[in-house]
């Protein structure tokens, strides 16, 4: 059935109405085949499909990725130094900025005594770092005191990075969580299907409560797997705070940027680079595989070496062991090359679609299309729906 629903799904140019219907189709069945879920999880890439193909963005030279990734280094390898060449500073800074890694960037001028440089920017960003890891020991506190299990997850990084949000993953009843942190002060902003969004009026940052890991209905990660995988993360205030161990937040990291995000940044780049110095090789690999997530890891780690490898000449042993186990490259590599290594960089729909279908092994996943595709026929949330896929298609980056 793979071979023969995905390409019809993907390259025949048919009206999203059509699709729409069949998914109507399945949702009135009494039973599905699995089947059925893969041939949903195709619908869900149509709607960005086209953009990959008429796609018109200037062409970013090489050395701009490239050299911005020498120029920062990594645990593994030296940084070079940075050029003087004031054209050159202002093409790493918006080659930074939209791969969401700016104050990464502008902590390295610092770190090489050039902090006159972009000195705004730097303050900026860095306040919001330090105001942001405030907010988050606040909400962990809030969730602690009224003995909710809970993590921070896919907001902080191995490295120095301000966030626009924070995401916290809860193992018990979601709207008792919010209800806590209402009671705390926070402001309720919108309830999702599968999350809660919060405003911290302190801190001015959005906080997100995950039900459950999710694109709209669509759960892609089971968090009853994430439960046993919790540990303590020091902030840079000193409060120690509930996060999950760096295996498994890396495992949700990249799930998010391959299934919901759809956009590979360099701030994945270096979350995963860095993570490789912090975790155990062998328990990623068996968390990948006990999670489905095979496929969107491999494609991940395929660009990340490449990059790596590219910029500075060699490959991390760690992440070689990741490559082999999960049987190595992808044709996303011979594309990042063929667009001169630009990033971000936009997966191919057949990249997703290949990944939400590994994902449909999981039967909560599957019990989860099926909610989605019922709700699909409710116009407030189809709307929303596409809309957010349009979203996608348009932009460069998240």
């Amino acid at each position: 059935m793979r071979t023969s629903i995905l390409p019809r799904a993907i390259l025949a140019d048919t009206d999203l109405y059509v699709r729409l219907k069949t998914m109507k189709a399945l949702s009135c069945k009494k039973t599905h085949r699995p089947s059925d879920f893969r041939s949903i999880s195709a619908v869900y890439v149509i709607a960005i499909f086209k953009s990959h193909k008429s796609s018109s963005e200037p062409m970013e030279t090489v050395s701009t990725t490239v050299e911005l990734l020498r120029l920062l280094g990594t645990p593994f390898v030296p940084a070079t130094q940075i050029p003087l060449r004031q054209d050159k500073l202002k093409e790493f800074y918006r080659c930074a900025k939209s791969n969401r890694m700016l104050l990464f960037y502008l902590e390295a001028l610092r770190m090489n005594k050039l902090q006159t440089l972009y000195l705004d920017d730097y303050e900026k960003e860095n306040t919001k770092y330090l105001k942001t890891d405030d907010s988050i020991a606040r909400a962990s506190s809030t969730l602690q005191e009224a003995h909710i299990k809970h993590a921070v997850f896919k907001t902080i990084r191995p490295y120095k990075s301000a966030t626009v949000d924070i995401d916290i993953i809860v193992f018990q009843e979601c709207l008792e969580s919010a209800r806590a942190m209402q009671k705390a002060g926070y402001r309720l902003v919108v309830q999702g299907p599968r999350s809660i969004t919060l405003w911290d009026q302190v801190g001015r940052i959005g906080i997100d409560l995950y039900e459950e890991i999710a694109v709209s209905s669509m759960i892609y990660m089971n968090k009853r797997k994430l439960a046993s995988q919790t540990a303590e993360t020091k902030l840079s205030n000193g409060v120690r705070v509930k996060t999950l161990n760096p295996e498994a937040d890396l495992a949700c990291i990249i799930a998010h940027s391959v299934i919901k995000e759809q956009i590979y940044t360099l701030s994945e780049y270096f979350t995963f680079i860095y993570y490789l110095k912090q975790m155990d090789v062998d328990r990623f690999i068996q968390f990948v595989r006990l999670n489905n997530l095979v496929s969107a890891i491999r494609v991940h780690a395929g660009i990340t070496a490449l990059l790596h490898r590219t910029a500075h000449g060699e490959t991390p042993e760690e992440l070689g062991r990741i490559l082999e186990d999960l049987d190595g490259e992808n044709f996303e590599t011979g594309r990042i090359r063929q667009r001169g290594f630009k990033t971000p960089h936009k997966y191919h729909p057949v990249t997703i679609a290949k990944s939400l279908l590994e994902i449909t092994k999981e039967i909560e996943t599957r019990k989860s299309i099926a909610v989605q595709i019922v709700n699909m026929f409710r116009p407030e949330i189809s709307a929303d729906f596409l809309r957010k896929a349009l979203d996608h298609i348009r932009r460069g980056t998240y």
